[in-house]
C-alpha cells in the first residue's frame, strides 16, 4: 500500500533504545522538515484465540468466559508493552497501532466490552485488523500524495491550465457532435414518417 520510502521495517523508534518495532510509517514533520514514526506492531495470541474458538464451538460457556478474560488481559498487556517500547514523541506519533492479523481475532477483540476504547484512551494504542489497517494505510497514502502534490503545486497549476484548455476544445467538439447527432435523428424520424406514409 505504501511506497518503500514511506516506512521502515524492524526499526528502533525510541532514541538510544534496542527495542525494534516491526513496522514504522514515516510521517512527514513540517516543523523539523523531516519525519516522525508511526509504530505498527503485530500481535497474534494464537493460544488464547484457539481456546476462544474451541469453547465457542463446544458451547462451553464457562471456558469461553475464561478464554475471553485471558484474551482481554493479553491485549491490554500487549498495548502497554507497545506504548512503553515504541511511543516516544516528538520522535514518534503520540499513538501506535496494534495489528491483529486475522479478521476473526480482531472481531473477537472488538466484542470485548470497552477494551478497544481503553487501549485507545489509556494506552494510546489503536487496534486494527487487516481491513482496518488497510484503510488507515490507504488514508496515509492519500495524505502523502497530497503532500507531494502540494510541493509541486506550481507545476500542477500549469498542467491544470493546459487541461482546462484541452477540455474546452473537447467540450466544443462534443457540442458539435451532439448537434449533428440531433440533426441525424430528426432526419431519421422524417424518413420514418415518409416510410409510414408510403
Amino acid at each position: 500500500i505504501l511506497d518503500k520510502s514511506q516506512y521502515e521495517v524492524n526499526v528502533a523508534t525510541r532514541p538510544r533504545s534496542a527495542e525494534r518495532v516491526e513496522f514504522a510509517v514515516k510521517i512527514p514533520d513540517k516543523e523539523n522538515k523531516g519525519f516522525i514514526y508511526l509504530p505498527i506492531d503485530s500481535k497474534f495470541p494464537a493460544d488464547i484465540y484457539a481456546k476462544v474458538l474451541e469453547s465457542a464451538e463446544n458451547a462451553d460457556v464457562e471456558n469461553l468466559k475464561t478464554a475471553i478474560g485471558e484474551l482481554k488481559m493479553r491485549i491490554r498487556k500487549e498495548a502497554i508493552t507497545i506504548r512503553d517500547k515504541y511511543i516516544a514523541p516528538p520522535h514518534t506519533t503520540d499513538f501506535a497501532i496494534m495489528f491483529l492479523p486475522t479478521e476473526g481475532l480482531y472481531s473477537e477483540v472488538l466484542r470485548i466490552d470497552g477494551l478497544v476504547e481503553e487501549c485507545q484512551e489509556k494506552y494510546k494504542i489503536v487496534i486494527a485488523g487487516p481491513t482496518t489497517l488497510t484503510a488507515i494505510l490507504n488514508s496515509l497514502s492519500v495524505g502523502f500524495k497530497y503532500l507531494t502534490v502540494n510541493k509541486k503545486s506550481e507545476e500542477i497549476m500549469k498542467l491544470l491550465g493546459n487541461f482546462k484548455l484541452q477540455f474546452e476544445k473537447f467540450n466544443e467538439l462534443i457540442t458539435k457532435t451532439q448537434t449533428k447527432i440531433s440533426d441525424a435523428q430528426k432526419a431519421a424520424e422524417l424518413l420514418r414518417d415518409r416510410s409510414d406514409k408510403i
